[in-house]
């Protein structure tokens, strides 16, 4: 049997560092300064510990008292985003299904006709581009400079165009596009406003913008996750959306809500006589949205406790999965709480977490889980879409079925 180090679950005290992970702001649809908080987990720990910089951050979500949009505030801050989010590349990404979907919706509506410029706004490393027909003029803009140069050098035929830069400022010479595509995007970013005035002011009369969030009405789940995503900093209902773009000067032409996961995609024009001071329309029901989300969140915990309630104790768990499901396991469940005398393990097939630790607890890969004695240890499943192929990897390396938990009855695919 390896050389496995069993550790104690550890709760760490705030530290806030030297520099801040995080700062306040105005509603980053209408900038009021009058909000009222709805949501809090202290001390949340992004991904592995680090001795060097802070990862405890104080998640707080907030409603707009002026346009009734929900945000993260405080925000993070440059710093804090690099430094809370450096381990979550493998979180980001598409399914070639959902890929392969927007790229025919596209041409079904006439957005992906031969000759077109197309710009993809937070284009990773140009997998999406790389799925467009060759009569496409493709170009790419991200602030991840390694995942654009990654996109450099996959793109062998060399018919991409990439740019890096921050949404809000990059320079862009290339041909005003016709079409700009932003896909699941504007969700992450501070400032969604400006970024929509930046597109606006590269874009012609006839060019179209196609952005697809999650929005809040289709945010019910039983993944304790929940709808206000961790890496989300504006959580959008369809009029909060629409303020956004009528802020922004853009017309919205159509709406798409896509039927498997929660996608609510519009397509959008440049308003031809923009006011920039125009009066947002306030949709009193989506505060009656926000209370069926918070609803549905505390009934998926629910869940999923009743679940816990019914595990055995033992002397060790081995839990698969260092990603922010187990952190909100430890926010939200008795899970570590009434197991505090058991020893715990975290595998996770991500290379960039092996050898760190979350909570004190040391994190390996899968393999070493085949000469674990599972007469006196449990293995806990702490995903959501990945249970199923988490399941079956468990079954496979021959360990009892008897000894393996699930928490979910149902998993949506998104």
């Amino acid at each position: 049997m390896p050389n496995i180090v069993w550790n104690k679950i550890n709760s760490f005290k705030e530290n806030l560092g030297s520099k801040a992970l995080g700062v306040f702001r105005p509603c980053p649809i209408c900038g009021s300064i009058d909000s009222k908080t709805v949501l809090r987990m202290d001390n949340f720990q992004f991904y592995s510990d680090s001795s060097v910089e802070p990862k405890l951050f104080n998640v707080q979500e907030s409603i707009c008292l002026s346009c009734f949009a929900i945000y993260l505030n405080p925000c993070y801050s440059e710093y804090g985003f690099n430094v809370l989010f450096s381990e979550s590349g493998q979180s980001y990404g598409s399914e070639l299904r959902h890929t392969n979907e927007q790229v025919e919706w596209l041409k079904d509506n006439e957005l992906l006709d031969k000759g077109i410029c197309l710009l993809d706004v937070g284009c990773y490393d140009g997998n999406f581009l790389s799925k467009l027909p060759d009569s496409v003029k493709k170009i790419g803009v991200d602030i991840d400079a390694p995942a654009i140069e990654r996109g450099r050098q996959k793109n062998k035929k060399g018919d991409i165009e990439f740019y890096t830069g921050d949404f809000e400022t990059f320079l862009y010479d290339g041909p005003e596009p016709d079409t700009i595509t932003m896909y699941h995007v504007l969700e992450h970013l501070p400032r969604p406003v400006e970024v929509l005035k930046k597109l606006r002011s590269i874009s012609k009369p006839s060019t179209k913008i196609v952005v697809e969030v999650p929005i809040i009405e289709n945010g019910n789940t039983n993944d304790i996750n929940g709808f206000f995503s961790i890496q989300h900093t504006t959580h959008f209902s369809a009029n909060s959306l629409f303020n956004c773009f009528s802020l922004a000067g853009w017309k919205i032409e159509k709406r798409h809500e896509i039927s498997d996961y929660n996608g609510y995609r519009i397509i959008a024009s440049p308003q031809s006589n923009v006011d920039f001071n125009i009066e947002l329309k306030r949709e009193k029901n989506d505060w009656a949205k926000l209370n069926s989300s918070l609803l549905s969140w505390h009934q998926a915990i629910e869940g999923v406790e009743n679940i816990i309630q019914n595990i055995p104790g033992c002397d060790r768990f081995v839990i698969w999965g260092g990603g922010a499901h187990t952190e909100y396991l430890y926010q939200t469940t008795s899970f570590f709480h009434t197991n505090n005398k058991s020893e715990f393990i975290i595998i996770d097939s991500d290379p960039i977490k092996h050898g760190k630790t979350w909570r004190g607890i040391l994190i390996h890969a899968p393999s070493i889980i085949k000469e674990q004695d599972w007469s006196s240890t449990n293995l806990l499943i702490s995903s959501y879409g990945g249970q199923d192929a988490i399941f079956e990897a468990a079954i496979n390396s021959n360990i009892p079925s008897s000894s393996i938990y699930r928490l979910y009855n149902i998993v949506r695919h998104y």
